[in-house]
């Protein structure tokens, strides 16, 4: 299990850095009832659903996170940035994004119970 992040803003800069390594560890940030909104994709929901996403649906081989801007209120962070990688199928990717989390407390432990993301590219 991820040691405990120490504010949302650690904590959603864990998230990225995971997904760029391709890190399972990243699900360990995630609440289990997640719901994760995706121009493209049906809502994602639990942590059986982000799985399977993150393991077989979503398009990008691999790619780089950078953070250009991140905001946050008590429990909800909001992310402008841009991502640079491959896709699947071999083409290139590079684009900006946005992201919105809402955070919630479980046994002491601040986890990411939703995430809406928009980008402005219809590959991905």
């Amino acid at each position: 299990m991820t040691a405990p992040t120490s504010t949302p803003e650690s904590l959603i800069r864990r998230y990225y850095e995971c997904v760029d390594r391709q890190d399972p560890a990243m699900f360990d940030l995630f609440h289990p009832a997640i719901r994760y909104k995706r121009p493209g994709y049906p809502v994602i929901e639990g942590m059986s659903e982000l799985r399977e996403f993150y393991t077989s649906r979503r398009v990008i081989a691999k790619g780089q996170h950078s953070i250009e801007a991140l905001f946050h209120s008590d429990r909800q962070v909001a992310v402008e940035g841009r991502f640079t990688g491959t896709l699947r199928g071999g083409s290139h990717a590079d684009l900006s994004f946005s992201d919105f989390f809402d955070l919630t407390e479980e046994a002491g432990t601040v986890l990411i119970a939703s995430r809406r993301t928009y980008f402005d590219d219809t590959r991905v």
